[in-house]
């Protein structure tokens, strides 16, 4: 078996070149190649950034140019690794270094001298004996998803549609199966359609088209049997829809906000900090509804009321004592925030961050109500500059 070999990523639209050798051989290639590519008008020089701010390694890394072509290159002691990329057309606001599906970005004549340089390279690293286990880039979609399934190592022949309902049904609770026409939106709430195949857990295999396929969870998958479902387009409700995002309160209106709240009682920040913990859990940002105390110590307590966590709403019959100075048993996300509200409740300081004032930091169908929580904790002096 031959252990010197090489492959591009073309199949995945991405523009690495990767060579793996078991002998010492790695520096010498790579040199002789830098060379013959400087031959052929590529700047090559070591990285600056890493040789800026990682000195001790920088021998390992390169950066090369040839006209609106670059490259980032590095060294490993059993292989190398080359990345093209262009910063002419990009998806990412710091460098096209870092775009997925970089061949995708790439203007047309950027795109074509890519594919001269690595046929160039390709063509070289054979001569010197190493051998091609590049994947077809012209296979199907399909092709490729059979390929996945049949090299899984989870999946045997026999598998297909035995999976566990709980990972198998769409989001209006239907059974999937291998081979099916479904519809599902992508991240703009477009209507897509494609053929599913199971992948593994709740992820399913998507066949768009002849050549484009996407691995999706199964509880976005949908038929066109609703109105809502055959929506062309569905827009998720914005918390920048709201006028109130927009709007700003002067930093000496909310020096104010927090001079009040500090000058409160323990016992009166408590209880706006519990308003707080019950909005929270009513916009199921919480899966449970807590409450602060005052102690005959005076020291703070925290106790559970109530639960929806795995979807299960249990009221207890009596509170559910917590300790709030130890480690809390929930998620990070809840634990953030309840730890925040009790160091508020205690001190009298903004403690909250603006962290969750975007859409995406929401929770759920309700993110889109950062909007009016940012507005209660500016006027109750909780939040953060």
């Amino acid at each position: 078996m031959n252990t010197n070999t090489f492959r591009d990523s073309l199949d995945t639209q991405e523009t690495s070149f990767y060579l793996h050798d078991e002998t010492s051989n790695t520096s010498i290639v790579l040199e002789q190649l830098f060379k013959q590519l400087e031959n052929r008008g590529w700047v090559i020089q070591l990285d600056q950034e890493t040789l800026n701010n990682f000195s001790a390694i920088s021998e390992n890394y390169f950066e090369g140019r040839k006209k609106d072509l670059q490259f980032k290159a590095q060294k490993y002691r059993k292989g190398f690794e080359i990345v093209f990329f262009q910063e002419v057309n990009t998806s990412h606001k710091q460098s096209g270094y870092y775009d997925c599906k970089k061949l995708t970005t790439m203007p047309y004549l950027i795109r074509c001298l890519f594919h001269v340089e690595l046929n160039f390279i390709k063509t070289y690293v054979k001569q010197c004996g190493y051998s091609d286990e590049s994947k077809d880039s012209k296979q199907t979609a399909y092709e490729k998803v059979m390929h996945l399934i049949k090299t899984c190592w989870h999946y045997g022949e026999n598998k297909a549609d035995k999976q566990p309902d709980h990972n198998a049904t769409d989001k209006d609770g239907k059974r999937l199966r291998d081979g099916q026409l479904k519809y599902f939106r992508d991240n703009k709430g477009r209507l897509q359609k494609g053929t599913v195949y199971h992948n593994i857990n709740n992820m399913w295999w998507v066949i768009l088209n002849k050549y484009q396929y996407r691995n999706i969870a199964a509880r976005e998958f949908f038929d066109l049997d609703s109105y809502e479902n055959k929506k062309r387009k569905f827009v998720k409700r914005s918390g920048l829809h709201n006028p109130k995002s927009r709007i700003i309160p002067k930093e000496s209106i909310r020096k104010e906000w927090i001079a009040i709240a500090r000058k409160l009682t323990k016992e009166e920040r408590v209880k706006r900090a519990n308003t707080i913990l019950a909005y929270l859990y009513k916009i199921d940002w919480l899966t449970r509804k807590f409450e602060f105390y005052v102690k005959p110590t005076s020291r703070l307590g925290l106790q559970e009321i109530e639960s929806m966590d795995w979807n299960v709403h249990q009221v207890h019959d009596k509170p559910k004592v917590l300790n709030a100075y130890g480690d809390l048993p929930m998620s990070s996300s809840e634990g953030g925030w309840v730890k925040s509200l009790r160091e508020y409740a205690v001190h009298g300081k903004p403690t909250i961050s603006s962290w969750f004032c975007t859409d995406s930091n929401g929770y759920g169908e309700d993110s889109y109500k950062w909007v009016n929580l940012r507005e209660k904790l500016w006027e109750l002096g909780m939040l953060k500059n």
